[in-house]
């Protein structure tokens, strides 16, 4: 590719540009494609021209407001999209580095809007808005009207019951019924999981808060308490709701909340003899409204929806599945680095709490972990990686609270031994996200080795094991023009963009090379519109991002959730069937379907959960690496 700077060469190439193919159904005209938040001044920066054919060269011009800015010419041909577009060709501007709002022009297509400017400009303002997005998410009675109209929820669960593993079929319809085994226990407050119901799950709290405890921790490092105060508020948040969960006297962890899936439909019973949480579409509180007496309406039928059983992770005093213990442990020694200055003494108490959930974990024999019932809503099976995770932050709680010097070496060697143990598990299923935390957990035992100055185990063997994952994400890309690190379709694709963006910005930190820096990059511009379908999957990110998640609480209120983060584009096959719930209000934006190919899809539709339902673990992911971004660490 050649880029020139104005006034140096004339523009070449045009015709094919400016020229529209007409089909049957629509007119397929160029666009193009930009990270829609911006760039950091001396980041790389590019954007992507969209064709309806093939052209020798593509020129473009950058402007800021009338003034072109920048001129440059391309002859990247990237390779074909779909059948509407067979050529997408890279426009590199990277040389521009003046602080400012631009748009790039091709032919007569533009782009949408974007900055040039300082870390800290681009990425704060996204970060509080990640933290809105766990504010409209809170239940119990502590919420803030001011966001979304939220209203004091589910407070039945300050007295809730638990309850025996339930079962469920093959198509994930509870079998049988429910039986009492405890309670009353409190398990008030938290964040509902999802969009689309309002169940809780530790399985995925326990992640979110570890990340938001560590984007805390960032930015505070960086930039001080100003900056991270409503992250920090929040992050509380998330931490008493999981102090409620584990019980130390007792030895047991409950790890759900809420059912989402009931029984399957009968004659007599057309909605389930036990309804679930997506029987209904209502805000929270109406869950406390319902009327579940024998000729109420909505009935009997729905007495969990209101009085929401309370699951364990396994009887009380026996070993916990260890992926919950090791990122449980995570979160309460996070929160111990964090207050060890200001109260030691709290801090102390969170790292008890964090070695004895620790000391909980099965193992051995461990099996399928476990993770929500029914199983399937998150099917995670890799567990290593969170143990190695928990025991680094328990060391460095132990360097952060004064612990002796035995017990941070214990604690030291059994970070290494369980990341020796996910290393061992041979080359990488995955990349960092809900299911596999070996970025985090390698990065977090760097960090402890260095701030204790001992090696329990090769810095450079971490090192190049986070190097083994950038490069599967980039072997995942190739073929694909806008180079996503994960396959389209098959996977989380904003939320493995995000979690490969934080794996480089952990790499360089702890000593890695730069190399990844680009390909890192564009796994952030894929998220926030650097994409086939110009769609940003973060609510307010860009100035194109879903406006119809699948979000009662948004879809209620006509609102935006803002800082939601979604899935984006999905397996073309996930689409089909969708379906519409009572009390639902019909939501649609923007035309897509020209950019989706035989494989891959998107829709901003509130019915189309595939692409646009947010998610605390998406959010945690992109909240996390713009609190890295902010700091400079992208």
């Amino acid at each position: 590719m050649g880029v020139t700077t104005l006034g140096t060469i004339a523009l070449a190439g045009m015709m094919g540009i400016t020229a529209v193919i007409a089909t049957k159904t629509t007119i397929i005209s160029a666009e193009v494609r930009i990270n829609q938040v911006g760039y950091v001044t001396n980041a790389s920066k590019v954007a992507f021209a969209m064709l309806p054919q093939r052209v020798a060269n593509v020129a473009f011009t950058i402007t800021a407001g009338n003034r072109v800015v920048f001129r440059g010419v391309s002859r990247d041909d990237l390779g074909a999209w779909n059948k509407n577009y067979p050529a997408v060709y890279e426009l590199d501007f990277s040389s521009l580095r003046s602080s400012g709002t631009y748009r790039v022009h091709v032919g007569s297509a533009v782009s949408s809007a974007f900055a040039i400017a300082s870390p800290a400009v681009l990425y704060t303002r996204l970060v509080n808005n990640g933290v809105r997005y766990f504010t409209s998410e809170r239940d119990g009675p502590d919420v803030n009207p001011s966001v979304l109209n939220r209203q004091p929820a589910n407070l039945t669960d300050e007295h809730a019951y638990v309850y025996a593993d339930p079962d469920y079929d093959s198509n994930d319809n509870l079998i049988g019924t429910f039986h009492k085994i405890g309670g009353p226990v409190d398990v008030s407050g938290g964040w509902f999981d999802a969009g689309g119901g309002y169940e809780k799950f530790a399985y995925t709290a326990s992640y979110a808060d570890a990340l938001l405890l560590m984007a805390q921790r960032a930015l505070l490092n960086k930039q001080g308490p100003r900056e991270s105060a409503t992250l920090g508020a929040e992050a509380q948040f998330g931490l008493e709701w999981l102090a409620k969960l584990w019980n130390p006297a007792q030895k047991v962890m409950y790890i759900q909340v809420g059912i989402g899936n009931g029984s399957a439909p009968t004659k007599q019973y057309p909605n389930g003899q036990i309804q679930g949480d997506y029987n209904f579409w209502f805000t929270p509180q109406s869950e406390d409204r319902l009327n579940v007496s024998k000729g109420g309406d909505p009935g009997p039928t729905a007495y969990y929806v209101k009085y929401r059983p309370v699951f364990e992770a396994a009887p009380p005093g026996q070993p916990v599945s260890p992926e919950l213990a090791g990122r449980f442990a995570a979160d309460f020694a996070l929160a111990a680095q964090l207050r060890a200055k200001g109260d030691p003494v709290g801090a102390r108490e969170l790292l008890t709490l964090a070695r004895g959930v620790y000391a909980d974990a099965r193992t051995t024999n461990v099996g399928q972990i476990t993770t929500t019932f029914p199983h399937d809503y998150y099917p995670g099976s890799e567990w290593q990686s969170a143990m190695a995770w928990g025991a680094a932050e328990l060391a460095l709680a132990d360097a952060a609270t004064g612990a002796s010097s035995a017990q941070l070496h214990t604690d030291l060697e059994a970070a290494a031994r369980w990341t020796r143990a996910y290393l061992a598990e041979g080359p990488h299923r995955d990349t960092f996200n809900l299911y596999d935390n070996g970025a985090v957990a390698e990065a977090e035992l760097l960090r402890a080795m260095h701030a204790t100055d001992q090696r329990v185990i090769a810095p450079g063997t971490v090192l190049n094991d986070m190097a083994a994952q950038l490069r599967a994400g980039q072997a995942a890309a190739k073929g694909d023009p806008f180079q996503l690190g994960t396959q389209l379709g098959a996977s989380d694709a904003s939320p493995h963009a995000f979690g490969l963006y934080i794996t480089n910005a952990l790499y360089t930190e702890n000593g890695g090379s730069t190399q990844y820096r680009s390909f890192a990059q564009q796994q952030l511009n894929f998220a926030l519109g650097a994409n086939a379908w110009g769609s940003s999957f973060v609510a307010g990110a860009g100035s194109t991002f879903p406006h119809c998640m699948q979000s009662e609480i948004a879809n209620l209120n006509s609102g935006i959730q803002l800082g939601a983060t979604t899935d984006g584009p999905s397996g073309t096959s996930n689409f089909t069937g969708l379906g519409t719930a009572p009390g639902m209000r019909a939501c649609s934006a923007g035309n897509y379907g020209p950019f989706d190919t035989a494989t891959a899809s998107y829709e901003d539709n509130v019915v189309a959960w595939p692409s646009v339902e947010p998610a605390d673990d998406y959010t945690a992911n992109s909240l996390f690496a713009f609190a890295l971004g902010a700091v400079g660490l992208g």
